[in-house]
């Protein structure tokens, strides 16, 4: 399982299944024409997660949620 396919899970598991099938769309249903397309999209999702559901998430979830913004900063860091 990818990292980002965790954090969606993650995101299940505390009852947050909007959110999760918002990022789930972007992972699985959508094409891409780059990996940096994907993660500036999936970034942009979780910003808007992160503002409304933040308070929802379990420890867990944030641990992921923090990891998945650190690999992406890492990959996009000259955005």
């Amino acid at each position: 399982m990818t990292l980002f396919a965790s954090l969606i899970e993650f995101l299940r598991k505390d009852g947050l299944g909007a959110e999760a099938k918002q990022l789930d769309v972007l992972l699985n249903e959508m094409a891409w024409t780059t990996g940096t397309e994907f993660q500036l999209e999936f970034r942009s999702e979780m910003r808007k997660i992160k503002k409304s559901s933040w308070a929802k998430m379990s420890k867990d979830t944030k641990s992921c949620f923090k990891l998945v913004a650190k690999t992406i900063r890492k990959n996009l860091g000259w955005i």
